[in-house]
């Protein structure tokens, strides 16, 4: 609920907002209302709202002081949210082109002022407003259509791991998450990026050797999973001990509950004249229509919730508590 009647901003803090409602309400001009009118011919009641919402906000950003009141602050916490993760893209973009550090730092300086907005009471304590979707005026196969949607992971020539052949190639996975992003948030439904971690995998090397790894428990340990995740997503190896894992359609309590049972058979998987078992820690990123991260950043999270996890007692699955994105905000799921 709601704790403040007026949110205050600065005068830089009302120039980047302003940005961000204009460029927000832009794309919803061009993703939505322009593709809903071309097809039926007519604006819905509820997108002729949503812009007089947004035409409100950035007239008061004109305002000093800057002074927004709750009823508007729904939208523009949902304008913020947008802006972020176009600009936390287009900064990833750029700063793949140099390894200079400093520059990198300039580049994301914007997003530090972002951050500083979203960390205010108002923001935390607003929710973020229901924006109407192409699919509640047009049906999935002409919404797709219009928004020029990538053919499915399922559909396009798939690749494999070089070494085993086994699970999907890691090059495939930004690619996958990109289109089950746009389509889960098509569609308002979450999806979960698990990072997986073969625990004391350097005990098995000194103990058997990296051939007999290689021939006789990563490939038995890698089809397991596959047949695990087969229909219900992707697995892609990243290394010998580590794996990515996609999952659409799943909260962060559903895909750790699956992945939990992946655990669970893991106790008795048997490997030719090896009697030890592998067990795996995991890390879990949810990723919801309002998720600021970048594909590039949603990767990471789920990689520090699979180090948490594994400083934790290992065997265990970690992941974030609800719209946190902070490392202090981890905590290991209990299941019974």
């Amino acid at each position: 609920m709601l704790r403040c009647k007026v949110a205050k901003f600065t005068r830089e803090q009302a120039n980047i907002l302003r940005s961000s409602v204009a460029d927000f309400n832009n794309w919803l001009s061009n993703n939505v209302d322009r593709h809903v009118h071309s097809a039926l011919g007519i604006q819905p009641q509820e997108l002729v709202d949503t812009f007089s919402n947004l035409k409100q906000l950035i007239k008061k950003f004109s305002d000093s002081p800057c002074m927004v009141e709750s009823s508007l602050l729904p939208f523009l916490k949902k304008a913020i949210i947008h802006a972020r993760r176009a600009e936390a893209f287009n900064i990833e973009n750029r700063s793949g082109l140099t390894f200079n550090h400093k520059l990198r730092v300039r580049l994301e300086e914007k997003l530090r002022l972002f951050s500083s907005i979203m960390s205010e009471d108002w923001f935390k304590n607003t929710k973020v407003f229901n924006c109407p979707k192409i699919i509640d005026f047009l049906s999935i196969q002409h919404a797709e259509r219009f928004l020029n949607m990538n053919r499915s992971p399922n559909q396009r020539q798939r690749s494999y791991d070089e070494k085993f052949g086994i699970l999907n190639a890691p090059a495939l996975f930004i690619p996958d998450l990109k289109y089950y992003r746009d389509s889960c948030e098509l569609r308002g439904l979450p999806l979960c990026v698990a990072y997986m971690d073969i625990d004391d995998f350097k005990e098995f090397n000194t103990e058997y050797g990296e051939p007999r790894v290689d021939r006789d428990i990563l490939p038995r340990f890698m089809t397991a999973l596959e047949a695990h995740i087969y229909s219900h997503g992707h697995a892609y190896r990243y290394g010998g001990d580590e794996y990515v894992i996609l999952l659409p359609n799943m909260y962060s309590l559903q895909a750790a509950q699956f992945l939990k049972s992946f655990q669970d058979s893991l106790e008795k998987l048997k490997y030719f004249q090896i009697k030890k078992c592998i067990a795996v820690s995991i890390g879990i990123f949810e990723v919801s229509e309002n998720c600021i991260q970048t594909d590039r950043e949603v990767e990471e999270r789920a990689a520090s919730a699979k180090k948490f996890a594994k400083k934790n007692g290992k065997n265990c699955i970690a992941t974030y508590k609800e719209e946190s994105f902070a490392d202090k905000d981890l905590y290991v799921i209990k299941i019974d």
